[in-house]
Formats: C-alpha cells, structure tokens, sequence
C-alpha cells in the first residue's frame, strides 16, 4: 500500500488522434517511444455503486494485485486521487483495503461489477535534462460481457511524475489538444463503463437556492457536514494527524449543531438519538483535538524562550506528547468500534432523507432568520449572566453558543445573502478569540499537572507565564468582539 497521489487529466480521444503518430518533439518537451500493453481489469462495488459514486475505484489488475483509488479535494482541472496498491492473486479481496473503503462502503462487501479489456499505449514526456515529467496513455476500452464486447470507448490521460510540479498538468493538456486530442473528460473509465447509475452522487451538497424551502436548507447544512466527514475517515485510518481530527471534529460539531438549530424542522425523538450518539466520536476526537492544540501553542511559545531553555521543551512536554498518542490510539479504536458503521449509515441517511415535519415546507426566505433566534437568545443570555469577571467556564460557554449561532448563519446563508454571511463571520470572530482563551487555559493546567523538578519546572513555569499572557489578552479583546457581533445581528434582522 503505497497511497501515492495520482494527477490526471483525462481528454476525450477522437478518432483522428494517435498517440502512436504523435510528434516526439512537443514544444520543449520530449515524448518517448510509444509502448503498447493489454490489460485485463475487473472492477468491483457495492450492489448501489457507492464507491463509483463517491468518485473512488477498487480493482484487480493481472501483474498488479489490487489498487484501491481515493479521490482527494479538487484543486484543479486534474482529477486527484490517492492510489494504495495491494498485493493479492484476485480470490479475495486484502482486509487493509476493505479497511480503508470502510466509511464508503459501510459494511456491505463489493463484488465484481465491470470488465474491462485495454489495449494501452503510452508514451512519457521528458524534460531537457531528460526528466521523466508525465505519462500519456491512449486507451481503446472494450467493456465486457463473459467473451462478449457491450461497449466501446476511448480515453485520453496524463498522469504526472511524482516530482513534477502542478503546473505542467494543463500545459501538456494544451500540447494534446494541439495535436488533436478532445476537450476535458473527466469520467473515470470504470463510471463511464457503469454507466449513469455511478454518476450521482450519494449525497447531494448542492446549496439551496433562493426559493428553496425551509427543509432543503435543513438537509443541505446537514449533507455538507455528512460528505466531509466520509471523506476524511480513510485519512484518519491512515495516518491521523492534527489537520485530520480537527477537521473531522469540526464536521461531528456542525452536525450536533445543525441537528439543534433545525430540530423545529425534524422528527424530535429521531435528531436527539442521533445527536446523543454522536456524542461519543465528538468526545474522542476532542480529547485528541485538546492534546494536539496545547502541544501546539505551547511550541510556539517556547521560541520566545532563551536558546538553553528552548533546548530543553521537548523534554518538558513528553508527558503531553505520551498524552496525545494515547489519546490518538482511542481515535483509532473507535474507527474500527462496532459502533462505528452503524452510526456512518445514520450520518448518511440523515444526509439524503432527515425526517422532516410539516413546518419544513415553508418558503425558506420567509422564515429563514427565525432559524438563528434559538441559538441568538441562548448566546446573549449567556453574556449577560456572565460573572464580572466571567470565569473560563462561563466563557467557554459563550464560546459554544457562539459557534452554534455562526454555524447557523452559514446554513442560511445561500438563502438569507450577505447580512447572514457578514454575521456568521463575526459570530466566528468571537469563537476564535475565546477558543484562543480556553486553548490558553488549557496549556496552563496541563503545564500544572507536570511533575517537574529543577530546570524542567523552571521552564514549564516560563511557558505557564507566556501562555497566561495570552490568556489574559483574548478576555480583553472579546467583549468588542461581542459588541460587533450585537451589531452584525441587529442589521440581519432588519433584513427580514
């Protein structure tokens, strides 16, 4: 398993193009010999296509076992997809594979549903220095049928060499299509054989339009968070890092909330069970979340220390280092917990069809706001009750209820326009200067907790000082934050 990145850029291939008879000379660039192969590939998939439709691929390949394909964010034209190579002779499917597909696959096990046959020719461009930049191939696809032929297609790709940069991907396009090639095709060949079953999407994030009703905004919020949080499981599986959990976090979050802020809309007893039970991946991916953060801005701190005591700050936080890792480890079990499979169905299921009541049919522009009023009256309450000074519970507090309000503004927004956006982003602004004093208090008590001694202690005592300074100036500075917010929400509501 090998999870490179493959870059492609698929062009459709008409009939008056060969890459056989192509130039070798390609504006600076140098095209290798062609290189002819036949491949023989059975690709495999749920009975409802969900890994095709999800954009990934799982196949067995004669000569190289199975590859198992990840698309990752598009940045580009390209399609970008991890690719993890497993060895294997084709009589059963590699566990590690079926592993890593599990969140698309959800427990139901895929089975052979196309055949290809590829005459494959292929070409690589190489640079002045002889550089291996790119591979073209040429594929005349033949779908079959035990010996007989059902479709027929040909298919354009350039992959790109690990080391080549980005942006060579639409030069080399531009240098095929002068020779002839078609214009982008962005289908993978085993969707294009599927047919149309594989290209809808399981879960639709598409935003609401503005005649939207109530209900669809509902889902829509809640698909975004749903599609997300699929997709960074086989990255939590594979090498879970500080990026990965908080991300994944903040998905679990976005969608307690949004089942809160939307419960007027659901089914009550169904969105609070599902809710509850998303409580447990929040609470374990949190407890890494609050290791990774205090090891973070402790780090940081440390460059404001003399050189002889920077030198000795690993030393003093391996005992939050060895926290991290046991908390990543629960991360990893409850991955692989009976729990877990389950609870991703309820996730997509709740994504494609919420239960939805009778209010869920009202115009979505008439009653939108309103859907912010909960969360505002919860988060002002908790501002004014607040002690003088607060204490860091009541503004960690303020800081949940301050999330929920903004994650609900950014719902509205592709219905309620610029008013809703302007408040989500202020709404964040006081999220981030409170998270800053909760991570701050957070450093000092695991600072507190150390048992030091002699130079150790003295410089957990300078980071304990640094990190207290930072403590002190975010409850200085959230207060105008809040007034600016109180500001942000008057303006919305004058626009409803």
């Amino acid at each position: 398993m090998n999870g490179a990145v493959e870059r492609e850029l698929k062009l459709a291939a008409p009939r008056r193009f060969s890459l056989a008879r192509m130039d070798p000379r390609l504006a600076g660039f140098v095209a290798s010999p062609v290189r002819f192969r036949r491949l023989h590939t059975v690709y495999y998939d749920t009975p409802d296509l969900r890994l095709a439709r999800w954009g990934c691929s799982l196949r067995f390949r004669g000569g190289e076992g199975w590859t198992l394909k990840i698309p990752e964010a598009q940045r580009s034209a390209a399609l970008v997809r991890e690719e993890h190579v497993f060895p294997g002779d084709g009589s059963a499917i590699p566990a590690a594979a079926l592993d890593l597909a599990t969140a698309y696959l959800r427990g139901v096990m895929p089975s052979p549903v196309i055949e290809l046959r590829t005459l494959r020719a292929s070409r690589h461009v190489l640079g002045d220095g002889g550089d291996d930049l790119a591979e073209v191939v040429e594929d005349d696809v033949r779908v079959v049928n035990g010996t007989r032929v059902v479709r027929r297609f040909r298919q354009l790709e350039i992959e790109l060499a690990r080391a080549a940069p980005d942006a060579l991907l639409p030069v080399f396009g531009k240098l095929l299509r002068e020779e002839g090639a078609g214009k982008r095709d962005p289908v993978p060949k085993n969707v294009r054989a599927l047919g149309a079953d594989a290209c809808a999407a399981e879960i639709d994030v598409r935003p609401p339009g503005r005649g939207a009703r109530l209900g669809e905004v509902a889902r829509a919020a809640l698909a975004v968070s749903v599609e997300r949080f699929i997709r960074y499981d086989a990255t939590l599986r594979l090498a879970a890092d500080a990026a990965a959990v908080h991300q994944a976090r903040v998905c679990v979050r976005r969608i307690r909330s949004d089942l809160r802020t939307f419960l007027p809309l659901l089914d009550a007893n169904w969105a609070r069970e599902l809710r509850d039970r998303l409580r447990w991946p929040q609470d374990v991916l949190s407890a890494a979340r609050d290791a990774d953060v205090v090891l973070e801005s402790l780090r940081r701190a440390s460059v404001a220390l003399p050189e002889g005591d920077r030198n000795i700050v690993e030393d003093v936080l391996a005992p939050m280092r060895a926290a991290r890792e046991r908390a990543y480890d629960v991360v990893r079990g409850m991955l692989r917990d009976p729990r877990y499979v389950p609870m991703l169905c309820a996730l997509v299921d709740a994504a494609k069809r919420p239960p939805l009541n009778a209010r869920a049919d009202a115009p979505a522009t008439d009653a939108v706001a309103g859907i912010l009023d909960d969360g505002w009256v919860t988060l002002r309450r908790r501002v004014r009750k607040r002690s003088r000074p607060p204490s860091d519970r009541e503004l960690h507090a303020i800081r949940i209820a301050a999330k929920r309000v903004r994650y609900a503004a950014e719902a509205i927004a592709p219905v309620a326009g610029r008013a809703a956006e302007r408040f989500g982003h202020d709404a964040e602004r006081l999220q981030t200067v409170l998270g800053e004093q909760h991570d701050a208090v957070l450093a000092c008590e695991g600072l507190r907790s150390l048992d030091a001694d002699g130079t150790q202690a003295f410089v957990a005592g300078e980071l304990a000082a640094i990190a207290s300074a930072a403590e002190r100036a975010a409850r200085r500075s959230w207060p105008k934050v809040w007034r600016a917010a109180k500001r942000t929400h008057r303006r919305l509501r004058r626009t409803r």
